[in-house]
């Protein structure tokens, strides 16, 4: 790894939070859905068109391949294991603004750019995330928009209101769907997470779902790489995890597994980017470790 950015990492990784406000993202009014407004959908496994404006599927050779999550003009957050053996980003693009896998309707625009986190193990899938730079910004519209993220010490409470969404099989083994699908789950508690996964759980992840089964992402097919996003009081929706693993889909004391520290990975990509051209949240940082 460059030095400058192994500096970065580990200068991202010692800081202490003294001060904090919620939002860290490009602007003050990412997070919400023009299309749709306020209300609050339920029912249903298919998305609206507009309902989830920063999803976008990542494609391979035109393909779908995972999802990806809109967290700044020009880049994508990911799963990591997306790019096993396919690295290249001459053959990758992005569908944005369409809830059809085909892309019919939608914007596509070519990868630029695939950073893997440093950390990435793809045996234990530990810090599964990578960033995607796009060949040219996507513009906003009522179909495209970005994603907050999390502050570095944001925490999101067992009863928020969080959804996957995906273009994945809507069964174990079955086939991609091609329109895009969602569903509700609860944020599930580590001590359970750890529980069911024992020593495969590394601290870069967490849990959602339910234990009881049900309602899940199909990992092997298709979700990967897709945001767990999770609405907060403002109304504005965070991406709280990268979908990354599990056991089957919806398979009962087995919810999925995402991976959540995304901030420490995201920041010394763009951090600086957002920090120079967006009115960013207030962070104030101090280099005392913890």
């Amino acid at each position: 790894m460059d030095p400058i950015l192994q500096s970065l990492f580990k200068t991202l990784t010692t800081f202490k939070v003294l001060s904090y406000h919620p939002v860290l993202s490009l602007s003050l009014d990412c997070g919400m859905r023009p299309a749709v407004g306020s209300q609050r959908i339920v029912g249903g496994l298919t998305a609206r068109r507009g309902e989830w404006p920063w999803i976008g599927s990542l494609q391979y050779q035109r393909l779908h391949r995972c999802g990806a999550t809109l967290i700044h003009s020009k880049w994508l957050l990911t799963a990591a294991h997306c790019f096993k053996g396919n690295s290249n980003p001459v053959a990758w693009s992005v569908s944005l603004g369409s809830v059809l896998r085909s892309g019919v309707g939608a914007l596509v625009i070519p990868i630029q750019r695939i950073i893997l986190h440093p950390g990435f193990n793809s045996t234990n899938m530990d810090y599964d995330v990578a960033l995607l730079e796009m060949a040219v910004p996507a513009p906003r519209s009522y179909t495209i928009q970005l994603v907050c993220l999390p502050s570095p010490v944001h925490s999101f409470l067992k009863n928020t209101e969080c959804y996957i969404t995906g273009w994945g099989s809507m069964r174990e083994g079955g086939s991609l769907t091609n329109l895009l699908q969602k569903a509700d789950v609860n944020i599930i508690e580590q001590s359970d997470c750890q529980q069911a996964y024992g020593n495969s759980l590394t601290p870069s992840m967490m849990c959602a779902g339910y234990m009881e089964g049900g309602k899940d992402t199909c990992l092997v097919r298709g979700d990967s790489g897709g945001p767990l996003t999770c609405r907060e009081f403002s109304g504005q929706w965070f991406v709280a995890g990268v979908t990354s693993w599990g056991h089957g889909c919806g398979r009962t004391a087995f919810p999925g597994v995402y991976i959540v520290f995304i901030l420490v990975f995201v920041g010394p990509k763009i951090y600086f980017i957002l920090l120079a051209f967006t009115q960013l949240s207030f962070v104030l940082f101090s280099q005392s470790p913890f």
